[in-house]
């Protein structure tokens, strides 16, 4: 096996462009002949077709902690961490404006332990933060933080459950009395047993594997409707805004039930080749209502935001 290693890494050093190896590396897996050389074993695991970060909602335990606006005129929900990025605007296509005063949840990062204890914040970026607000209708995007802006009020009384009551407030992390029914999330309404999981839900869907290069369409008016995120889960906790224009490599696709985050109820499992806000490598779900066109634009990019969550 040392040697073929040896020889194969000879062969890819002597015959493969760098940009061709790097790009392929991205894939879990190197072709070497009628063999496959497998460089990143956690991503080549057995899941919807071979891809791990198309999880199911048994592996995404994500909750929210209350901060608050200081900005005497609110706030802004971006697409991306950056000011210069493109708003998150309400059905009626006006831009959010966190309103001063205002409780909003900041996000976690992705945990996965038994109990469901807080994972930790996800990271912040450029000034940046990932997070949560719900005008009627949730929205979630990057929120511009510390002095002038918004900062943490572990005070607050309130209740911060998430889009649709199934994420959970971070400051209600002990679990039940047998360690396997977070109490946090009778708080919060939709709370799943843990039974049988991590911390309930569903594993992965099965799917049927279509593997392309597609370009992210215009579906509907709306360019902040639900089905632009791209998601942990399938129909689940969003890390991210996909738009027009941007390139994705669908590895397969799943049916779910129709629902308002996608009315077609069909979800792909994607890998961000080219986007304006997601990092380039970063895997997940989306609406398969959104895949506009297969496309021959390959060509990777990498915008300025951080490296994919946890």
């Amino acid at each position: 096996m040392d040697q073929w290693i040896q020889s194969a890494g000879v062969h890819i050093a002597s015959k493969t462009p760098r940009r061709t190896f790097i790009g392929r590396i991205t894939t879990g897996i190197i072709a070497i002949g009628s063999t496959s050389l497998i460089l990143k074993p956690s991503d080549a695991q057995a899941s919807l077709c071979g891809i791990t970060e198309c999880r199911g909602t048994n592996e995404i335990s994500v909750c929210y902690a209350p901060w608050v606006v200081t900005a005497a005129g609110g706030v802004g929900v971006y697409k991306g961490p950056s000011f210069s990025a493109a708003r998150v605007t309400d059905t009626s296509g006006v831009p959010i404006t966190i309103p001063n005063g205002k409780h909003f949840g900041r996000c976690s990062n992705r945990g996965g332990s038994a109990g469901c204890p807080d994972p930790g914040p996800r990271p912040s970026y450029n000034g940046f933060l990932w997070g949560y607000w719900d005008t009627g209708t949730p929205r979630q995007g990057w929120i511009p933080y510390g002095a002038g802006y918004a900062s943490a009020d572990t005070s607050w009384t309130g209740k911060l459950c998430g889009p649709a009551d199934y994420d959970f407030d971070c400051r209600f992390a002990s679990p039940g009395p047998n360690n396997d029914y977070p109490w946090r999330k009778s708080l919060c309404g939709l709370g799943h047993s843990s039974t049988g999981y991590v911390c309930g839900g569903s594993a992965a869907p099965s799917g049927t594997c279509s593997t392309a290069h597609w370009k992210i369409g215009t579906s509907g008016s709306d360019l902040s409707h639900e089905r632009y995120y791209i998601r942990y889960g399938e129909n689940s906790t969003t890390f991210g805004w996909l738009v027009p224009g941007d390139v994705v490599y669908r590895y397969g696709y799943a049916h779910g039930a129709c629902c308002t985050a996608c009315p077609g109820g069909v979800w792909s499992c994607v890998q961000a080749v080219c986007c304006a806000y997601v990092p380039n490598g970063c895997r997940g779900w989306t609406c398969s209502d959104i895949l506009g066109s297969t496309t021959t634009s390959t060509g990777a990019c990498f915008p300025p935001v951080p490296s994919c969550p946890n």
